[in-house]
């Protein structure tokens, strides 16, 4: 007897299935879209436990009788396609015909339908893949669907489905994608009986934009001047200059109102903001692209998210266009050079031609420049024996509160001697010092971010970063999946300085901020915060996470301009445990030895 047997109906319907309903959101997605073919203006999902124990999608779509209600629950039953050439020309959301069976040979299913012009509607109840009962029932046009305790006869791949939080954070999140392509679609996404979503019909993407992600997103972006090629049109909106985020969840890409994934226009676009975002950064995206189903294939995905194009370069050469179309058109003209006046050679004094001004106010506190007897036209100058400095007083103003200061760190006397002599400033930037063995410029950001970093680090393992509480607390609306992950990781957050609690719907309330960053927007600093440590991938509590946390903080604090004084920076620096790198490993400190330095001078 030969080995090769076909696999009986069941199984088939679930190795299928295997393929088709992924997790709850898959189930959510096929279900939406076959309401959306069914040309509903108005759809509704429910769902209670993350999906795993019930999910409800009903619309107001066209219906159907009761032969089309037992045939849906076919394999293969489809009425978007008759012949294999119509798979070259597909314009709905589905065609394949194995969502409904796959998902009802899965779970307990049940079908309510009813076409508007019908009197009765009819009922179709499925448990496992086998019918149960067909009946006629009174209902509302349109489509009902209720599937409960998914994978209930799959033991095994019920126990592959994640946290309440994470499989709902996916609902929601492919629940938005669709709302944002179908703008004119009213959609109402309710959670364990609360509303989570509600989006009325709107006749614009902006306004969809803006009740999906808040307005603060969407003045983010510019819309693009449309673009039309060879078989297809792109229009939409990109991030301005300097709108760039540590990952891509805000990257949408819309094709023929189907949301896709498409390395076809991420590559263009990351070309094309090189100059405009950090680097390691991703613009934030809504575009729309519609093309000639010819020219697409959206049949290589088995969950329909990714496409295969015919001309992919021309898309791409359009998609680079229109994002330099967009910062050439966003970006600030450069400030004119200033004009100034020859200095005198030093040792004269210039012959007024008008009244003089008057000389400005001494300084409250000394300056960095007071390190170095600068002269007229040149940053810093060194001199070849410069008088011991004197004593430094506190600073103003300092980079970072005394309780995350590295004096924690290591503590040890004020008088304690530098290995370097302070020798001037150099761009407003850099310090210049001498050493025994030669020259070194010290980037006083990167050496900012360090003290940090290993100070929060440090304050984080011992029980919390400085809290700094504000007077008003501020509330931030967070996209789904990263509201589950700031819940996920709330000790975390709190102890790198952050004083929030959950709010309501994807919303947290935000009470107090890491010292040092209490004059930034909260909201902003939270999302910027959060993006920073997802994408590093550290996705549970340890050093790992903590030192993201760390790494993203300290980089927010150092970009605030404050008054340091060089001597406690170097000293503080020098107290670290890695001093000679940034967080991100980029270096604090160059030297250039005197026998390199004379080697440039042509000395031997």
């Amino acid at each position: 007897m030969g080995k090769i047997r076909v696999l009986a109906d069941e199984v088939a319907s679930q190795v299928a299935a295997g393929e088709v309903v992924e997790r709850p959101a898959s189930l959510v997605k096929e279900l939406v879209e076959n309401s959306l073919d069914a040309g509903a203006g108005r759809i509704w999902v429910e769902f209670q436990r993350g999906g795993a124990r019930q999910v409800t999608v009903r619309d107001d779509g066209c219906g159907m009788d009761r032969e089309d209600a037992l045939l849906c629950l076919e394999r293969h039953a489809t009425s978007k396609i008759r012949q294999g050439i119509d798979l070259m020309t597909v314009r709905t959301m589905g065609f394949r015909g194995e969502a409904l069976p796959s998902i009802a040979s899965v779970s307990h299913f049940r079908l309510v339908t009813r076409e508007h012009t019908a009197d009765m509607g009819v009922e179709v109840r499925v448990s496992g893949g086998k019918t149960e009962d067909v009946r006629e029932i009174g209902a509302p046009p349109g489509t009902q669907i209720e599937v409960r305790d998914l994978f209930f006869n799959l033991p095994a791949r019920r126990k592959f489905l994640r946290g309440e939080e994470t499989e709902s954070a996916h609902i929601v999140h492919g629940i938005e994608a669709i709302a944002l392509a179908n703008p004119k679609v009213a959609f109402e996404c309710r959670r364990d009986g609360k509303t989570v979503r509600s989006l009325p019909q709107a006749k614009e993407l902006a306004v969809r934009i803006r009740d999906l992600y808040g307005q603060d997103f969407l003045d983010r972006l510019d819309e693009i001047e449309q673009v039309v090629g060879e078989g297809f049109a792109i229009s939409g909106y990109l991030a301005r200059p300097g709108q760039g985020r540590r990952d891509r969840l805000q990257q949408h890409v819309i094709l023929n109102g189907r949301p896709i994934v498409c390395a076809t226009v991420q590559q263009p676009l990351r070309e094309a903001y090189a100059d405009a975002i950090p680097r390691g950064e991703h613009p934030p995206a809504v575009l729309v692209i519609e093309m000639d189903p010819e020219w697409v294939d959206c049949n290589v995905h088995p969950a329909k998210r990714e496409v295969r194009l015919r001309q992919p370069d021309l898309l791409k050469r359009a998609v680079y266009e229109a994002a330099r179309g967009v910062i050439t058109r966003t970006r600030r003209p450069a400030a004119p050079t200033p004009v100034i006046a020859p200095a005198p050679p030093r040792g004269e004094t210039p012959t007024p031609t008008a009244k003089p001004a008057p000389a400005a106010p001494e300084p409250t506190a000394p300056s960095r420049r007071a390190f170095a007897a600068p002269a007229p036209q040149v940053d810093f100058v060194l001199t070849p024996e410069p008088p011991p400095p004197a004593p430094i007083p506190e600073p103003m103003a300092e980079a970072f509160p005394a309780s995350a200061s590295s004096r924690d760190l290591a503590p040890s006397p004020s008088d304690e001697a530098l290995p370097y002599r302070i020798l001037g400033t150099l761009g407003d930037r850099y310090l210049v010092l001498e050493g025994d063995e030669g020259m070194v410029l010290l980037d006083e950001g990167a050496a900012a971010e360090r003290i940090l970093f290993e100070a929060l680090v440090k304050g984080m393992e011992s029980g919390g970063a400085a809290c700094q509480h504000l007077l008003i607390p501020a509330l931030c609306e967070l996209p789904a999946r990263e509201f589950a992950w700031v819940i996920e990781h709330l000790a975390d957050l709190r102890e790198a300085g952050f004083s929030l609690d959950p709010f309501g719907n994807a919303t947290v309330r935000i009470d107090g901020l890491p010292a040092g960053l209490e004059n930034s927007d909260p909201a902003r600093l939270l999302n910027e915060v959060v993006n920073a440590a997802r994408a590093t991938g550290k996705t549970s509590a340890g050093r790992g996470l903590r030192e993201a946390l760390a790494r993203s903080v300290s980089r927010l604090a150092s970009q605030t301009p404050t008054r340091r004084f060089p001597e406690r920076l170097v000293r503080d620096l020098l107290r670290c445990a890695l001093p000679y790198a940034s967080p991100d490993g980029r270096p604090t400190m160059i030297q250039f030895s005197f026998a390199e330095l004379a080697r440039k001078f042509g000395r031997r």
